[in-house]
This record gives C-alpha cells, structure tokens and sequence, in this order.
C-alpha cells in the first residue's frame, strides 16, 4: 500500500509542477495562405504540449482540442475579392508591393472587428504571458502592450532590411539585397547602382504605408502602443522558419534564431488511389508541377496553359499537376490535374524525378528534404530572389514567367533530370541542412520558454550594443574621420617641413653662390 501512496503523491507532485510552469501563449499568424500557417503549425501543437495554454488567431484552424482557435479565415475571402492569385501575376515587384500593402493595411481592419478578436482587446480578465506575432502583420505587437507580455517576431520568409535593422543583423544593401528585388550583377558599377536605386524606392514604398498601420493601432487601442516602429525593435526575439540554406550567410544577433529546414515536415501517410497507382505506374519516371498555394495555375491564361500542356506532353513521363482544371483543357494522357495533392507524400515518392515549382520556402525546403532537384519558375514577391540563391547552388534550373517561353521550359525539365549533378547536389544539400544539434521545432519551443523564464530582462540576457550608438560610430566613421584628418594634418606638416627646408636650403645655396660671385 505503500508504495501506491508515493505514486499518487508523486502524480500529484508532477500534476502541480506542470500546472505551476504553465504558461498562456497569443499566437498571431493572419496571412490568408496555407504556407505561412503551415510554418507554424508544429509550433502550437508541441507548445500545447508541454503544458501551455495556446490561443492561435489563424486562417486555417487546426480543430486541434490542445488549442483555442480564433477564426481569420474571411482572409481568405477578402483576397479572392481583390483578385489576389491574378494580380500576384502581373505587374512588377513594385506593383505588387504596393497593392499587398494597401491589401495588409484593409484586412487588419477587418480581423480587428471581429468580436472574437474585440473580446481579446476589451476582456480585462485575460492575460498572456507571450504574445507571438507574425512579421507581416506586426501591427499586432501591440497585443503585447495590451497584456504587458514580451512579445516574440515570426517569419517564414527571408525579412526585409528594416528588420534586420531593428535586430542589430548584418544588412548590406549590395550583399542581401532586398527579397523583392530583380536580380542584378553586383560585380559591376552599374548593377550596384540599380541595386541601391530599386532598395531606395522599395524602403520608401513601405514606409508610406507606415502612417495608415499606425492609425489603425491608434483607432483600436487609443494610447496604450507605443509607435509602430518602436513596437517591432521591442519585440524580444525573431523566429525565422527559413532553412539556413535558403538565406543569405550572415552575422545575426542573439535575438535572431532560425529555426526552418524541416519544421513543416509531417508524418507520411498513404497518397489517395489514384495518384498512387499513377505514380506507381511511372516506371520511367514522374514530375510533380505546383505553383503554391497563392499563384494559380488556371491564372496563368490560354497561351501559356496550352504551351505548357504542350510540352509536358511530348516528355517521357508521367506528371502530377496541382491545377483546378474544370474540363476546360483536354489533358494528355500521361498528365494527371487535381485541384490539391498532399505534397509531402507525393515528394516522398521515389518515382518523382523532378518537382517544378514557384519557389516558395515551403516548397523549396520540402524539395530539399525529399531530395528532389527542380525546375523553377518565380510568379511574384520572394520567390525569385529564393530560387536565384538555390540556382547557384546547383540545384534548381530557373525559367522566368514573364513570358514564360515553352522552348526554355522543356529545355529546363531535360536537362535537370538528365544531369545527375543536380540530384546529387540537392542530396549534399540535404545532408547540410539536416546536420544541426537539434531541430528547428526544438530550437523555437526552448527559445519561446527562454522568454517566458525571463520576462522582461531578456533583452538585458541578449543586449546588443548597436541598439545605443548612432549608425556613424557603429560603422566607426568619427575614428576614421578622426584618422583621416589626423594623417592630413601629419601630412600637411610634413609637406610644409619640407617646403620650408628645401626653401631654406636654395635660399642658402643662392646665398653662398652671391658671395663667391662677389668675392
């Protein structure tokens, strides 16, 4: 009987150390695409899990008992009335920046509303310990005075300059040029110059929009925030759900952790009928075509679905193609469209040779671990600027969209599957990305704790000393001033020395030769 005493009295021990570290977690990720949900998926659930209450705003709830879901997913609406898939297609980057930012400034607007989310801003009973906010809507930090709980960045993408400056990162606008900008050869002087002048109209586009994201805060909290961009340099940490090898190389602070290359990875499960008998009968070999949840295929008009059409047909193999076809287009016999595929799984697959792809990180990152060289063909935002940095590395044949040239494209497919370099390369890669003391999940769960042991002297833990110097002695231009002019002055000194030396010496000699004259 004893020892079923000190059973239950250690369960109970154990129950109230749990209940006793148990922390209330916000989650904000309110962008309408299933990628950037996905990124963070794993996160909540492995939180809840270790005994934290999680409250998740998210446009893609879960239906998850461990979590409290606050629907967004009118997101998802609001996009498709602006057109969203169709204008991510068309224009330029410039274009799109503008139109996603107005987009972002409206929607905020919208979720604010909602009476689930007014009943987190008006509840004077609820607290949280953290609040978790994705980057793009950073307007929600202010959640984090609310609570007057720390607050910690997300991203699932490469960040912007802008952020990388609030974190104390290393930014160089020649170096890690803005994920939304063109490619251009940094090794010549004009190239650099282009580089400088698009960074300087992309940073003014954002900061136009700065004013309309603080008003709203303005309009739902009064004075209670600080301003906009106080809010992001506060934030305690910055979790990058980016594989390493899908950014630029960097000097980053402590307050930056990455934690991509991987984190999305699900269990498998068994592929629907269909496209396993399909795949399994593709003993020469399959492609696998999405272009992402956000650019659809159906949007990319006639000409360019009949050319493609057209040249997956005339390859050897067989293909799968996410793409909503509503029996508008006849499809070749070795070509199979659904409108969804579970990615993963069919990655998994060891038929698939080949994975043409938009270059979006999830994408990018499932392809490495699955060790699937790839065709890519960037649509909008960051995935050109992605797919650019996996093409030097030997894993990925790029073909623009705009146009999209069919010749290029089947070029592209034959020569990836046809040159081993590319399979073994993405292997190398894989090797690399997986070769970490611990993963990405592991890393933001002890990172997220890290911040609630520490609440609010985290930032004394991880000072970072360019927080309190000015931009020109963090770049030491006083001591090189100071330098310069010092080697001037010793210069000008010197020179004058000299003068006055050579002057004395002629005038001496001038006067030596007078006298002999004279004598």
């Amino acid at each position: 009987m004893m020892w079923k005493k000190r059973a239950i009295l250690i369960l109970l021990l154990a129950i109230n150390y749990l209940k006793c570290n148990c922390s209330n977690i916000l989650g904000i990720v309110p962008t309408a695409s299933y990628s950037h949900q996905l990124a963070y998926m794993n996160l909540w659930n492995e939180l809840s899990l270790k005994g934290h209450k999680v409250t998740v705003l998210t446009t893609d709830p879960q239906n998850n008992p461990n979590l409290t879901e606050i629907d967004l997913s009118l997101g998802y609406k609001f996009l498709q009335e602006r057109s969203w898939s169709q204008k991510n297609t068309e224009g330029s980057s410039l274009d799109y920046l503008h139109f996603m930012s107005q987009c972002l400034c409206d929607v905020v607007d919208l979720y604010l509303n909602l009476p689930e989310v007014q009943n987190l801003i008006s509840n004077k009973t609820l607290h949280f310990d953290v609040v978790m906010v994705e980057s793009l809507f950073a307007e929600f930090l202010v959640f984090g005075e609310l609570f007057q709980a720390p607050t910690i960045l997300l991203t699932s993408y490469e960040f912007p300059v802008l952020m990388h400056k609030n974190f104390q990162n290393d930014y160089h606008d020649i170096l890690y040029p803005d994920i939304l900008l063109p490619y251009f050869d940094a090794n010549s002087f004009m190239g650099r110059l282009k580089i400088f002048a698009i960074q300087w109209i992309i940073q003014n586009i954002r900061a136009q929009y700065v004013p309309l994201r603080q008003n709203t805060i303005d309009k739902f909290f009064g004075n209670i925030s600080l301003p906009f961009d106080q809010l992001v340099a506060k934030s305690s940490m910055f979790f990058v759900s980016v594989s390493p090898v899908l950014l630029y190389p960097r000097a980053l602070s402590a307050r930056t952790v990455i934690i991509g290359g991987g984190t999305t990875i699900k269990p498998a499960e068994i592929l629907e009928k269909e496209v396993k008998h399909f795949l399994d009968a593709a003993t020469s070999g399959a492609i696998y075509f999405s272009l992402g949840s956000n650019a659809k295929s159906e949007t990319l008009g006639n000409a360019t679905l009949n050319g493609i059409i057209e040249v997956l047909q005339q390859l050897p193999y067989k293909v799968l193609w996410k793409f909503n076809n509503t029996n508008t287009y006849k499809m070749p016999s070795n070509i199979l469209t659904l409108p969804w595929f579970e990615q993963q799984d069919v990655l998994r697959h060891p038929n698939i040779k080949l994975f043409i792809t938009q270059g979006g990180i999830q994408s990018l990152e499932e392809a490495i671990y699955f060790e699937k060289p790839m065709v890519g063909i960037p649509m909008f935002a960051d995935q050109e600027s992605n797919l650019k940095k996996l093409e030097r590395k030997g894993v990925v044949k790029l073909v623009q969209s705009k146009p999209l040239q069919h010749d290029k494209l089947k070029e592209a497919i034959l020569e990836v599957i046809g040159d081993v370099g590319y399979l073994e390369k993405v292997r190398l890669l894989n090797r690399v990305n997986l070769d970490q003391p611990m993963s990405g999940l592991e890393k933001a769960v002890w990172w997220t704790e890290y911040v609630l042991r520490h609440r609010g002297n985290v930032d004394h833990m991880i000072h970072h000393l360019a927080k309190e110097i000015p931009w020109y002695q963090y770049y030491m231009l006083d001591v090189i001033s100071f330098l310069g002019a010092s080697i001037v002055f010793l210069m000008s000194v010197l020179y004058f020395l000299v003068k006055f030396i050579v002057r004395r010496l002629i005038i001496g000699i001038n006067s030596e030769t007078i006298m002999k004259k004279r004598m």
